[in-house]
């Protein structure tokens, strides 16, 4: 049976409880979250209730109940701050990182209190670079509308790099595009935001060629396997 992966950063707090679960594991059953939507935007959990009421992809907790995303290829982000002791989830695709929705909880998170040199960020399991090709015309139409200023932080290769640690075959080049770095673009982000580079940990585990089968909606788009959600959560104790 596959396990949650637990993020060594996270765990050396005592305060929190977390997890990053395998595909098709529900989180638990008092968990908050939202109805994602790609977006930049980030609610508190107070006001995300029932579950499911809002079009957000950014949840700060409110009180002790966890805070939870779902993804299949998107960035699952795990955000701690030790002086507060506030707690947020984030759900950051492509599209929701380039509008900021990492930034916003940040924020957010420093409007309630929080100091970016205080945060802990964790991002979870999701496609690398070992298997996300991006057509060129989409990174010079992201390169050419680029409100953030992001562009300079973007990595990618035209070479496919190799993971040594896949399980299954890497993706296959289809549109003769680059091969992007997802997972580094938002850690640089952070890191422009004020957060330490030390207090921001990548899994590094490709959902596409390392995670457990149906842990891809990319791959589900090669092969017709079928993915489910997977679910990623946080909670003060």
């Amino acid at each position: 049976m596959p396990q949650p992966y637990f993020s060594p950063l996270l765990s050396r707090l005592e305060w929190l409880d977390h997890a990053f679960l395998p595909a098709g594991e529900r989180p638990p059953e008092e968990a908050i979250y939202n109805h994602q939507r790609h977006s930049a935007t980030v609610v508190l959990a107070s006001d995300a209730l029932p579950v499911k009421s809002r079009e957000a992809d950014g949840l700060i907790a409110t009180d002790n109940r966890p805070v939870a995303v779902y993804t299949a290829d998107c960035l699952p982000v795990l955000i701690a701050d030790t002086q507060t002791q506030q707690v947020a989830a984030v759900h950051a695709g492509l599209s929701g990182a380039l509008k900021g929705v990492v930034i916003n909880a940040i924020h957010r998170l420093g409007e309630r209190g929080a100091s970016p040199a205080n945060l802990m960020i964790a991002i979870g399991p999701s496609i690398g670079p070992c298997c996300y090709e991006l057509g060129k015309t989409q990174l010079t139409q992201m390169q050419r509308e680029d409100p953030l200023n992001l562009t300079g932080m973007m990595h990618f290769t035209e070479r496919q790099p190799a993971n040594d640690r896949a399980v299954r075959a890497q993706a296959s080049g289809t549109t003769q595009g680059v091969w992007f770095d997802l997972p580094l673009l938002v850690k640089r982000m952070a890191m422009r935001e004020g957060v330490p580079e030390a207090q921001i940990e990548m899994s590094r585990i490709c959902t596409y060629c390392m995670a457990e089968a149906q842990a891809s909606y990319r791959r589900n788009t090669h092969f017709s396997h079928g993915y489910q959600q997977r679910f990623s959560w946080i909670r003060r104790r």
